[in-house]
């Protein structure tokens, strides 16, 4: 008979479960009190999934022996498996009461904890599973994502540095090193990290496109070119190379952002995907759902929140999904967000599932994604794979296609998405009669003065100025600004410090174009209210290209600040032009770099004609369609009601013309 239990056993190790439970069931009432056969058959059922069989064979092992620790554990995983988590935690405590350091065991809590959210107990029996096996991969690989749900970025680098040495081959933990160095802001140790495990294996999935993007955070342009090339080329050739959100910064190309993105959605497991039931009741109100991690003092929350207040409550139920952990608990704009909802639900814990289950119980009709591809790998996209709902829409947070059959709609307008571009997005369209981008109308301004000599500039000179990220600020650009700065000698440029770095960085690259380091002047980020006071000493800002100014575009319109941009081809570098155009603007958008040039320097030439682009911004603020929120809000439920009607007829989508 032991002959038999081993063949058995042997059947196990090569995974043929089936095989072996034929085996088991000729022998089992041979066996009926061999706990060794016992726990060997329960497992069997594990590995075939009948979990409540594999529980009650294993229950017959400790009827026999209570003191069995490993049919006990197995019980435990075998609850946690079909989620019955407290009936798991009873008997996983249970096992470590006959053995504290059973590894097993720990590992299993730390697990069940984990899916439960309390991570700070998942980590506790984790550090236990380290002292008993310090080695062991997959308890490293949990404890590190445990750091990170506990955003504990510092004590994971500690961790990290400390484990690395014993797996010195293992690119996984570097790029997860890296990752932490570039949260933490420590870019060029990110940037060696990347390169190191290009070292080890040239085809990582995304380290150049991480490379890169930690290069871009400090105004690192050396070597780009090349790089370029190489993204580029990896992308045309189907490869895991960069996330789409870089390389919409870096391409002024619809196309490779389409295929950048079909490349970036394939990561996301979409098993078991579900298609929602077409359950609807009339005279009830349409249900919509706002999905995103920026419900908080972030651009989409300063563009989105009015909207959401100005929302239709008499027909309509909408519901705020926080997918992120970001806020401070006395940020403004995330309690304002908060109130403006129905309901607010903070779900960046949940699993997809719990997430999808929450849409379906609350039978949301309508999802909003207000992220797509941004978030880098910390992105929830795999939940709209999935479906969220009946009708899901790609909206605001994310300038391109998600590349996906899922998304049944993106909202944008006929400047950032014209006719001959359709073809890249795998969306319908919901073309909006103005900008697509909403922006509140009624701001409130800081009380705080700022005077130019307070900002350090100057009194009489020109002050052009760009107040989009350093990360946006590709060589081309900058090129353009120093032939404009050379043009106007008594002229300075003024920007945002993203971190020392990219302040040196840039002021080095202006000195190889013969701008002196004095006419480049920095200034930190500051609340938006200080900023809208601070940026009216501005004479001109100089937009970025291909990725364009989004939010500090309309905000610098709203302030009165003439904004010029350079319009691309793709939606990234034409979103600028949307909100000038909507302004009454059109002559604020150059369509080559010559004319870029030509427009900024007869502007700071013509004091004027600069006095009149001023005034026309603040005399039209309050007919400006920019900031007409109710308009918007109203434009936007109509395409809701519009999606809808065709989802009940169980119609196709189709471009909507509003």
């Amino acid at each position: 008979m032991k002959d038999k239990i081993n063949e058995i056993l042997n059947l196990v190790k090569t995974s043929k479960f089936q095989e072996a439970l034929i085996k088991c069931e000729n022998i089992k009432d041979k066996l009926d009190e061999n706990i060794e056969f016992l726990n060997l058959y329960g497992f069997i059922f594990f590995n075939l999934k009948n979990f409540e069989q594999a529980i009650y064979i294993w229950k017959k092992v400790i009827a026999i022996n209570p003191q069995f620790v490993s049919a006990v554990n197995n019980i435990g995983n075998a609850f946690s498996q079909i989620n019955k988590f407290d009936e798991a935690i009873k008997y996983l405590e249970i096992a470590l009461k006959i053995n504290p350091d059973f590894f097993e065991t720990h590992y299993s809590l730390s697990e069940i904890f984990y899916k439960k959210g309390n991570f700070l107990l998942s980590l506790s029996h984790l550090n236990i599973c380290l002292k008993l096996k310090p080695n062991n991969l997959s308890t490293i690989r949990n404890k590190i994502q445990v750091l990170l749900k506990l955003n504990k970025k510092d004590e994971l680098l500690k961790f990290l540095n400390n484990v690395i040495p014993h797996h010195p081959n293992n690119t996984e933990l570097y790029y997860k090193k890296a990752y932490v160095l570039s949260e933490l802001g420590m870019n060029s140790q990110s940037l060696n990290t990347y390169k190191t495990i290009l070292m080890i294996d040239p085809e990582y999935p995304f380290v150049l496109g991480n490379l890169v993007n930690d290069k871009l955070k400090d105004c690192n342009w050396y070597g780009l070119d090349v790089d370029l090339n190489d993204l580029k080329n990896k992308i045309i050739n189907d490869k895991e190379i960069a996330d789409p959100l870089l390389i919409s910064t870096l391409f002024d190309s619809s196309e490779l952002l389409n295929k950048a993105s079909k490349i970036w959605i394939k990561q996301f497991k979409t098993n078991d995907i579900q298609y929602m039931p077409r359950i609807y009741q009339k005279k009830t109100k349409i249900k919509i759902g706002y999905f995103s991690a920026d419900f908080r003092d972030h651009p989409v929350g300063h563009l989105i929140v009015k909207m959401l207040e100005t929302h239709d409550k008499s027909k309509y139920e909408i519901y705020g999904f926080y997918l992120g952990n970001k806020h401070k608990d006395k940020d403004v704009f995330h309690l304002r967000i908060k109130k403006a909802f129905t309901k607010f639900y903070d779900v960046s814990k949940m699993t997809d599932e719990e997430i999808i289950a929450l849409s379906e119980n609350l039978n949301i009709k309508i999802a909003i994604d207000l992220m797509g591809h941004t978030g880098g790998h910390d992105s929830r996209f795999g939940i709209f794979l999935k479906k969220l709902a009946p009708i899901q829409i790609n909206f605001l947070g994310y300038p391109g296609t998600s590349a996906s059959d899922k998304i049944d709609y993106i909202i944008a307008d006929k400047t950032v998405i014209p006719e001959k571009n359709k073809k890249f997005f795998s969306e319908k369209i919901i073309y909006l009669p103005n900008s697509y981008q909403p922006s509140e109308k009624n701001r409130t301004l800081s009380e705080k003065i700022f005077s130019k000599k307070s900002l350090n500039l100057p009194e009489q000179d020109f002050i052009f100025c760009c107040f989009n990220t350093n990360k946006k600020i590709l060589p081309n650009t900058l090129k353009l600004w120093a032939e404009i700065l050379n043009q106007i000698p008594k002229s300075v440029m003024w920007l945002i410090s993203s971190n020392q770095e990219a302040k040196k960085n840039l002021i080095k690259e202006f000195e190889n174009r013969n701008i002196e380091s004095k006419r480049i002047i920095f200034c930190n980020k500051v609340p938006i209210s200080e900023h809208l006071v601070r940026i009216k000493h501005a004479d001109l800002f100089l937009d970025t290209f291909p990725y364009n100014a989004h939010t500090s575009c309309s905000d610098s319109i709203w302030s009165g600040l003439p904004v010029l941009t350079l319009e691309g081809d793709s939606f990234q570098s034409r979103v600028a032009s949307s909100l000038l155009k909507t302004t009454g603007l059109n002559e604020l958008i150059a369509k080559s770099e010559k004319e870029y040039v030509e427009k900024a320097v007869y502007i700071a030439k013509n004091n004027q004609y600069l006095n009149q682009l001023k005034n026309k911004l603040l005399v039209s603020k309050d007919s400006n369609p920019l900031f007409d929120n109710e308009s918007f809000t109203r434009n936007i439920e109509k395409a809701y009601s519009v999606v809808f009607e065709k989802y009940i007829n169980e119609t196709e989508p189709e471009d909507i013309y509003l």
